[in-house]
């Protein structure tokens, strides 16, 4: 159960409700009724909640649980009887993401600026916002309505940002235009200089980063990431983009709308990528590279040349995918066979 301290569930809700809001069946029409308290882990769930069944790989999870009504789809749902109630769709994970925010709403803040906070007097602040202590708001910077700034956030002069932006503590965030409804974690750097030097007789000798930073709507920021700004044109970060801890965006990057970047990936300076592409989880990608649309990087891969729209790549250096399975076997086999002769 989610501690109540923290987090506090709306609802309950009947599965009837639930079904109709996500477009599910319900396996039983006669539960409809059937009052849904919360949602839970499949294994862990009780009567009154709701869980997900979405891999065969969790079937007996899915056999032995106690939850009150599952989420999955009618295939898996052959793999097992149930007593309790099913809500069978076709992408039965992205019912179980819809239904957790019905239960847990993401709530407008309560408006108040602490004491401590500094904003100076040409700072446009939208109404309903609420900014915590520590806080340092610039010259010329433009909020909209109802943000959420976490306590010893900075923001740099002449930054603009849409509405309902959530952002968590110690950001610093310069040279950038925000767009609405976008979640910035903590301990983010947004705006920084990016990296780029040229080898002088004294020296190295900066080059100018005079680009900025776009972000556009709903995009989701994990912590402590850095996304620099462009050098002569602008790093872009495309609407509905996640971006999970730990993640480089060098500068003049510019990334396409729905696209997932794991933990501990690095995206070089001026790459284009393309709309809903996946990077996996300690990915490098080098500079100055073009990533199709729908393209998929596999975790610990490390990109040295463009990928194609719809490729997906696995390695180091990275290669379609087909092609690293064939050579981990040809290198399988060459162990093994002078193994055999030791």
């Amino acid at each position: 159960m989610p501690d109540n301290r923290f987090f506090q569930a709306d609802g309950p809700f009947s599965l009837g409700d639930l079904a109709g809001r996500v477009g599910a069946e319900l396996s039983d029409p006669a539960r409809a009724g059937q009052m849904v308290q919360g949602i839970a882990d499949l294994e862990l769930a009780g009567a009154n909640e709701l869980a997900l069944f979405s891999d065969a790989r969790h079937a007996a999870a899915f056999a032995n649980s106690h939850a009150g009504v599952i989420v999955t789809n009618a295939k898996l749902a052959a793999l097992s009887p149930k007593d309790g109630a099913l809500l069978l769709c076709d992408d039965p994970r992205l019912a179980f993401a819809q239904i957790g925010l019905f239960f847990y709403p993401r709530r407008a803040p309560t408006p108040f600026v602490h004491s401590s906070a500094v904003i100076a007097a040409s700072a446009k602040i939208g109404a309903g916002a609420a900014i915590a202590a520590g806080v340092v708001i610039s010259e010329n910077v433009v909020i909209g309505a109802r943000a959420r700034i976490g306590a010893n956030s900075v923001i740099g002069d002449g930054v603009v940002i849409g509405d309902d932006l959530v952002m968590g503590t110690s950001n610093s965030i310069s040279h950038a235009l925000i767009g609405h409804r976008v979640s910035i974690a903590n301990n983010c750097s947004i705006g920084g200089e990016g990296f780029g030097f040229v080898p002088g007789p004294k020296g190295l000798v900066r080059l100018s980063q005079i680009g900025r930073v776009i972000i556009e709507d709903q995009v989701d920021i994990g912590s402590n990431c850095a996304i620099d700004r462009g050098g002569l044109t602008d790093t872009v970060i495309g609407a509905m983009t996640a971006i999970d801890n730990l993640v480089q965006i060098g500068h003049n990057v510019r990334i396409g709308k729905g696209c997932v970047f794991a933990g501990q990936s690095g995206v070089a300076g001026s790459v284009t990528i393309g709309d809903f592409v996946q990077v996996g989880g300690a990915v490098s990608i080098s500079d100055h590279l073009t990533i199709g649309t729908k393209a998929r990087i596999a975790g610990k891969s490390g990109v040295a040349r463009d990928v194609a729209a719809g490729e997906t790549v696995a390695g180091y250096p990275a290669v379609p995918v087909r092609q690293w399975h064939r050579q981990n076997n040809a290198l399988n086999k060459l162990i093994v066979r002078f193994t055999d002769k030791e």
